[in-house]
């Protein structure tokens, strides 16, 4: 048996080999040739080590039966693909027309509203300790079943879907215990699913991405990995409050019966990814490599044994002797195809029963896939750069996270905590006079004037604006004005927009080549910072129609690609619809004196970053 599976392993390598470029392909035979491929993809797995990190995916017999089946000679007039996003707050849906290259559906559903017997608020339950983030894992199993009930009662021919895949807010993690596994695999039609699983959950609550509670495990996590080379070197990213590799150790150490009891620990991309597919599905890239337990290695995707001994020490320190790695399960490329859709959803909803289902992912590589796949800047709350990396290289300043995309491909997220909500705090101040005022039309409509002309200079007025403590770079609260005070109304307008674009370029020099980047998000409906912007990346700009539903657009569009057999360039000139109006060129008068401003922004920055470690 274990020479057949190592047949199959050493198959599937071999099928990727000869499909990867020959950079690529040098880099797979010989990865510590080179001090570059030695820091950038770590040690050649063994055999053994290979045969445990590639999960039991689709059968070749199941993949010839389906490709039969979406033939088109055999299938219908329409072609559908399922993307699905579950957010914070939200599930957004969107099906497109495999046929016709459009969207057909769309909807959105607000948990709060939908779901109010769980007492949550933008989908997270009340806690009296400020740092604690919990969302409820039964009220997820509910989100799943009134998904397909609204998509059915809203008139979608459901056995028209041929593809489903869906991504979920990363870092989120749900518990099941030994039942988990029987049941996905024998649901009852006549019987609601949080009926049949609510008693498969050991964990009550599940941590979110805004959970900052384990201060200790951070702290205990990276100490234990110096020695060994450094978290960030072996797994990509430091050690992060919000992943599940800290959430972990701390809920283990304090729940020791919830965790001797708990069978499966599922990233919530893979715990609905199961329910779909009726059998326990392996996390992908997207979503595995934002845990602080994940290897480098883009082309055998797994667990860091140095990352899972310091767990497993760290727990055993309290009689928790069950290794980490039995209860996790595997890890597997972006986009694969698990098999086909569970019969639950083809009986009681009439999907098509040979839907394919492919692994679930985080939000962050769907919005990057359903944006166009190259930049997306999403200036929302906070501000984000989301990009395809130039090569594995992890962030020394931990200025970037690092997370798997399509295969053999890693993407990275560099978030400015700082974003809208300062313009917002500006506007109150500057144009109502009260923090207690509310913004309407006009009062952006004058603060967008006190912002100025595109056009830039040398002497441009430059701030550090810490309305909030930064993550990037890590440091406290504290608006720092460069050569003005904070009564002048247009100075600190204009700064703030000049600012933050510096910021967002200063610290994402570490991505692939921009042909072209995609701005979203509301602050993305100021003209001078998406012109700004645009000089700044001296790449043409562009938005997106449907804007908001860029991550369900993404996983539909993943699964389109399955359908069709095409590339993802393809399938995302095919599918994503960039609104022409918003479509900018960069000021070529703007390009030196940009380079100017980011010398003089760096500076800046490093001597309040210095003047803070001075003074501590």
């Amino acid at each position: 048996m274990e020479i057949k599976k190592y047949l199959l392993k050493s198959l599937d390598f071999l099928r990727e080999f000869f499909t990867i470029d020959e950079k690529k392909r040098e880099t797979a035979v010989k990865p510590l040739k080179q001090k570059e491929e030695t820091e950038t993809i770590p040690e050649v797995i063994t055999q053994k080590e290979e045969t445990e990190t590639i999960p039991e995916v689709i059968t070749q017999k199941e993949e010839t039966d389906i490709k039969d089946k979406i033939d088109n000679k055999s299938i219908g007039k329409n072609v559908y693909s399922l993307g699905v996003d579950f957010s914070t707050q939200s599930a957004k849906i969107v099906i497109l027309d495999v046929n016709k290259k459009e969207a057909v559906y769309t909807a959105k559903i607000e948990y709060d509203m939908i779901f109010p017997e769980y007492k949550t608020k933008g989908g997270i339950l009340d806690s009296h300790i400020p740092e604690i983030k919990h969302t409820s894992p039964f009220m997820l199993i509910e989100v799943l079943e009134y998904m397909f009930e609204k998509i059915k009662n809203d008139g979608i021919n459901l056995s028209e879907i041929y593809a489903v895949k869906i991504d979920a807010m990363q870092h989120c993690t749900v518990y099941t215990n030994k039942l988990f596994k029987e049941k996905i695999a024998h649901l009852d039609t006549d019987m609601d699913l949080i009926h049949q699983l609510r008693e498969s959950i050991s964990r009550k609550r599940s941590p979110i991405w805004e959970d900052r509670s384990p201060v200790d495990e951070v702290k205990t996590l990276t100490e234990m990995l110096e020695s060994k080379g450094g978290i960030s070197k072996l797994t990509g990213n430091k050690a992060e409050l919000r992943f599940p590799g800290p959430q972990i150790m701390k809920w283990a150490k304090e729940s020791p019966e919830e965790y001797n009891c708990t069978e499966n620990i599922f990233l919530l991309s893979a715990f609905y990814t199961s329910i779909l597919a009726g059998k326990t599905a392996p996390v992908d890239t997207g979503d595995g490599w934002g845990t602080n337990l994940n290897n480098l290695n883009i082309y055998f995707p797994g667990w860091k044994k140095e990352a899972l001994s310091a767990v497993d020490t760290y727990l055993n320190k309290y009689s928790l002797n069950t290794p980490l790695q039995d209860k996790i399960g595997k890890m597997t490329h972006y986009d694969t195809v698990l098999g086909k859709i569970n019969p639950y959803f083809v009986k009681k909803y009439g999907i098509n029963s040979n839907a394919k289902i492919l692994v679930g992912t985080g939000d962050n590589p769907a919005t990057l896939l359903g944006c166009g796949g190259n930049i997306v800047i999403s200036l929302g709350s906070s501000y984000t750069v989301n990009g395809i990396m130039k090569k594995i290289l992890p962030s020394l300043k931990g200025e970037y996270n690092i997370f798997g995309y399509t295969k053999g491909k890693a993407m990275s997220l560099c978030c400015i905590t700082n974003g809208a909500k300062v313009h917002d705090h500006f506007v109150k101040k500057y144009i109502i006079g009260s923090s207690e005022g509310v913004i309407n039309k006009m009062h952006w409509q004058e603060y967008d004037k006190k912002t100025g002309e595109s056009q830039l200079s040398k002497d441009e007025k430059l701030m550090l604006p810490y309305l909030s403590d930064e993550s990037v770079p890590l440091c406290k609260h504290g608006i720092i004005r460069e050569g003005f005070g904070k009564d002048d109304a247009q100075s600190n307008i204009r700064a703030l927009h000049i600012a933050q674009c510096l910021a967002l370029k200063l610290h994402s020099f570490h991505l692939d080549k921009i042909n072209n980047i995609c701005i979203v998000g509301g602050s993305s409906k100021s003209p001078v910072l998406r012109q700004i912007l645009t000089d700044v990346f001296n790449a043409p700009s562009y938005s997106i129609k449907n804007s908001d539903f860029a991550a369900p657009i993404g996983c539909a569009i993943a699964g389109a690609k399955a359908i069709l057999k095409i590339s993802y360039q393809k399938a995302a000139e095919m599918f994503v619809r960039k609104d022409e109006s918003t479509k900018l060129q960069p000021n070529k008068n703007n390009l030196p004196i940009i380079k100017h401003l980011l010398e003089r922004y760096a500076a800046f920055e490093e001597k309040h970053l210095q003047n803070i470690k001075s003074n501590t």
